[in-house]
């Protein structure tokens, strides 16, 4: 027969143990949880492509005006600026000027240089309006108008 002495105890794990590897194995587990669901979501993000933000429908209106002299001396060239913004194309004119023909510009840039020259010297002494209108690619327009008088050309 045998000693109960020879016996060893078998060990004992206590409640305070369990609880400890219960905890442990709850907290390991909804780590991977979280980490699988995780990388699931960030790779539908990069498959999915990123939505553009929304570009405005509406473009800014065009915006003319004309720089030049108040005068235009008789047999010479007179030149006048165009200055615009947001236009591509221009027409322009001098009301009973030039058999008041209007003239086109296409492809407008942000300044644009024009000249009359008078040569009727029957004119002089008279004022005429330069009227341009300049349009933007959606259609939009605006117009500037300048007074100039034809006068003698200096001696």
């Amino acid at each position: 027969m045998s000693d109960p002495a020879d016996e060893k105890p078998s060990p004992v794990i206590s409640k305070e143990i369990w609880i400890a590897l219960i905890g442990a194995a709850a907290t390991i587990a909804a780590a991977l949880i979280a980490g699988y669901f995780g990388l699931l979501s960030s790779d539908r993000r990069s498959s999915t492509p990123a939505t553009p933000a929304p570009t405005p429908t509406t473009t800014a209106a065009p915006t003319v005006a004309i720089e030049g002299p108040l005068t235009a001396p008789l047999g010479q060239r007179t030149y006048f600026t165009i200055i615009s913004q947001n236009a591509v194309r221009a027409e322009w004119s001098a009301g009973g000027f030039s058999d008041n023909r209007s003239f086109e510009i296409e492809a407008l840039g942000p300044s644009h240089q024009i000249w009359i020259e008078p040569t009727d010297s029957s004119r002089v002494g008279e004022s005429f309006v330069l009227v341009v209108t300049v349009a933007s690619a959606a259609g939009q327009s605006a117009t500037a108008q300048r007074q100039f008088q034809i006068v003698a050309a200096p001696p």
